[in-house]
């Protein structure tokens, strides 16, 4: 193959490769088709022209992968595909030729890589196979599907690879002895290459067998949590004194990690918290009294209340809960201090709750783990439950996640006693709730129906319109329940996806209405659900999140409510990634139950989480599977010709 065939494969792919940008809207077909064409054409001019049809097999494959990969589905996917196909067959075609216009040893060596090429066609029909075409065609159920992909997709990759390379050493070894080929040459030289490629194909089965048994290793920088500003208030409000019991050795390191923590809270405790550090051996009674029954413990008594947690003692082995130190502590502190409340969660009315299993975004069990971290008792409540007559006595608050279906006028009359009395209520709303008007509207507000949407205060998911409406700000109100954020107003953000307005009306008697959660300027309704602003949606500031309280009573408190006009924003997908919305779901509920003194941080040093756009997973994509090998390509031709010269 001469160089103009090879710089006629090099267009050839820059054009397809443009096609697949048009087709996508976007450059990243042409610059695959540019980048791929390049590798080739590169391949051509420092090879010394290879002498067989390993060029054009390699053309056929990358156009492969560009129809494959690049185009998804549909007519332009199957004209790329079907064309890199018609590639690799031709370069079989022009190998069996080759070897019938060769005599002996050249003939062998074209033999030989005939071979290879026909496991090169094995690997793409084993590929084939895993189609959902063909896949669909022979098996039905989900777990056979699974397993036949699985086994097939890690088998044709290593048939191509292992098919590939020998034959171009082969084609590598014709183009430098096209005279005369020296005995064993074409031979060894696939032997070589076969096994560099056997190597290489250890990665995919490596790799499969990793991503099943997961493993992994801590080689972050370690260091145990601060004291957060959170448990610090909490042991500055104790109003009878705690104990805590370290359980640790003399010396040991994880002991030594833990005290300094527990010195910090007695320190800011004003005498109301004893830190006391024992070795388990040493102190049988205490640990009989304690039910502890090994060192590595931490215990906290408050008259008859106990409670106690396991650290560790391997150093090794508990820096995880050592990163999370702050968290865990004040989670036993709470109980052995404050008793455990209880929340209920209205259902019965296609509420978001814990139990949900279809909609991840109306998903609310990390939701409950919070509460449970707060100390509190998670049960649902609804007519079967007794919603109907009362409230329950024991309910320290009630959470009623946007219902699809209307309340019944009974059990909104029993909510509105509950407030009546003093109840905390967090109300959250969304597009597809029912507006709940009586219930609103008693606390004096309104919810709207439709969606709010911002051009650039939004996340960026898909980079499409859709996007608008999943709406992210900093701008928070100055009420005790968003203290924190608005200290951290530069780096926590809050983000609410679907969300609707929340209005405030002249229908809530002496309740107080305080603005939590404000959209940024220039935010629409979006009212005819197309993402664009339109002359008849203007641009406003809206109420996103707010906070009600009722009129005081003798005992100088009156009732609370929070309402979001978001469900998605404490969901399981949205809470666990935002800090901003866990802050304001920890403080929102603190200030519910009246513990807004405890507003404020957690200090947490466990490893977040590194999530990429999908901009960035394209970037880092090409470069691992294209810049990065074309570099060392590169490199390598380089460096042989600078010797081949000297």
């Amino acid at each position: 193959m001469n160089r103009a065939m090879g710089a006629g494969i090099v267009g050839g792919l820059a054009v397809l490769g443009l096609l697949a940008g048009a087709s996508q809207g976007s450059m990243e077909g042409a610059l695959v088709g540019l980048t791929v064409g390049g590798l080739v054409g590169l391949t051509g001019v420092v090879s010394t022209q290879l002498s067989g049809s390993s060029q054009l097999l390699g053309a056929g494959l990358l156009t492969l992968f560009l129809g494959e990969r690049m185009l998804g589905s549909g007519t332009e996917r199957a004209v790329v595909s079907g064309f890199g196909l018609l590639v690799v067959l031709a370069a079989v075609g022009i190998r069996v030729a080759a070897m019938g216009r060769s005599e002996g040893r050249t003939k062998a060596a074209h033999q030989l890589a005939l071979v290879s090429s026909a496991v090169v066609v094995a690997g793409l029909v084993v590929y084939g196979l895993t189609l959902e075409s063909a896949v669909s065609a022979f098996l039905k159920d989900d777990e056979s599907i699974w397993r036949w992909k699985g086994a097939l997709g890690a088998i044709w990759p290593i048939l191509v690879l292992v098919g590939m390379a020998p034959t171009m050493a082969v084609d590598r070894i014709l183009a430098l002895h096209p005279r005369v080929l020296p005995p064993r040459a074409a031979k060894e030289a696939a032997t070589q290459a076969l096994s560099a490629a056997l190597a290489v194909a250890l990665v995919f089965p490596v790799n499969y067998l990793a991503s099943r048994h997961e493993w992994s290793s801590d080689v972050a920088y370690f260091r145990t949590t601060a004291a957060g500003e959170s448990t610090v208030a909490l042991v500055k409000t104790l109003t009878e004194p705690v104990e805590a019991i370290l359980f640790f050795p003399a010396g040991n390191d994880v002991g030594e990690e833990v005290e300094p923590y527990f010195r910090t809270l007695e320190a800011a405790s004003g005498g109301m918290l004893k830190v006391t550090r024992v070795d388990q051996a040493l102190a049988p009674a205490l640990s009989e009294e304690l039910k502890i029954r090994d060192n590595g413990f931490v215990a906290f008594r408050m008259g008859e209340s106990q409670e106690k947690f396991k650290v560790g003692e391997d150093l090794s082995k508990s820096k995880r809960n050592l990163k999370k130190l702050d968290e865990t502590a004040q989670k036993h502190l709470l109980k052995v201090t404050r008793g455990q409340r209880t929340a209920y969660f209205v259902v019965g009315h296609g509420e978001a709750n814990f139990r949900e299993r279809d909609n991840p975004l109306r998903k609310l069990a990390l939701f409950k783990k919070v509460l449970e971290s707060q100390n509190y008792k998670a049960s649902n409540l609804g007519a079967a439950e007794g919603l109907a007559n009362a409230v329950p006595d024991d309910a320290d608050l009630v959470i009623l996640a946007a219902p699809e279906k209307p309340l019944l006028p009974e059990e909104s009359e029993s909510l509105k006693n509950y407030l009546d009395q003093g109840g905390a209520l967090l109300v959250m709303t969304d597009t597809a709730a029912d507006p709940m008007t009586d219930l609103l509207g008693y606390m004096g507000l309104s919810a709207g129906t439709h969606a709010l949407a911002h051009a650039k205060a939004h996340v960026r998911q898909t980079r499409g319109p859709g996007d608008r409406v999943l709406l992210a700000t900093n701008r928070y109100g100055s009420h005790q329940a968003v203290r924190t954020l608005s200290k951290n107003g530069t780096t926590l953000q809050v983000v609410l996806p679907a969300a609707v307005k929340i209005a405030k009306t002249e229908t809530g008697g002496e309740a107080k209405v305080h603005t939590l959660v404000r959209s940024f300027p220039d935010t629409w309704e979006d009212v005819d659900d197309d993402r664009q602003k339109d002359g008849d949606e203007p641009g406003e500031v809206f109420d996103l999140a707010v906070a009600v309280t009722g009129p005081e009573k003798a005992d100088g408190k009156g009732w609370r409510a929070m309402v979001v006009g978001d469900t998605n924003w404490a969901s399981d997908s949205v809470i666990q990634s935002v800090q901003g919305n866990q802050v304001l779901l920890l403080d929102g509920l603190r200030w519910l139950v009246g513990d807004e003194d405890l507003a404020g941080e957690v200090s947490n040093e466990e490893d977040v989480k590194i999530q990429h756009t999908k901009g960035q997973d394209w970037v880092w994509f090409y470069l691992t599977v294209l810049a990065v090998p074309l570099l060392v390509f590169g490199v390598g031709v380089v460096s042989i010709r600078m010797r081949r010269r000297a």
